[in-house]
């Protein structure tokens, strides 16, 4: 079974980008890992009071999120939280986990000078399917 990484914002416009994809491919069995990076709000130092609520909100946001993803199964799905900004979240996952694949609805993304660097590292291969509306199935 293929794996794939999807980094969402938890907008409802990824989810149903996200859902939309996954119908379209449904005959790929594919093993996704969906991460949500947060952050605690500005001006506030990081400490065990501001991390705990932020860390809570982002759950619960999650959660709500992937419930808009009910025409999959939850038995090939892992949702995480992850306390980065979006390019970090992806960098730590593609260097650390070995996907497949890295599903991808923002383009501008791929083209993150730091992005860039780990994509094309020696064991990591990028290739664009489709630049459209709809997440963009990329190598990894």
């Amino acid at each position: 079974m293929k794996t794939a990484l999807f980094v969402t914002d938890c907008s409802i416009d990824s989810a149903l980008s996200l859902r939309n994809w996954l119908s379209a491919h449904a005959r790929q069995p594919l093993r996704l890992t969906v991460v949500y990076p947060y952050d605690i709000p500005g001006g506030q130092s990081l400490s065990r009071d501001t991390l705990k609520p932020a860390r809570t909100e982002a759950l619960t946001q999650l959660k709500s999120w992937s419930g808009l993803l009910d025409t999959i199964g939850t038995d090939w799905l892992t949702t995480e939280t992850l306390l980065a900004s979006p390019e970090l979240a992806i960098s730590i996952h593609l260097l650390i986990r070995g996907y497949d694949y890295w599903l991808v609805d923002d383009w501008s993304q791929v083209a993150n000078p730091a992005l860039a660097a780990v994509l094309n590292q020696g064991s990591t291969r990028t290739r664009p399917l489709s630049i459209a509306q709809t997440p963009v199935l990329m190598t990894a």
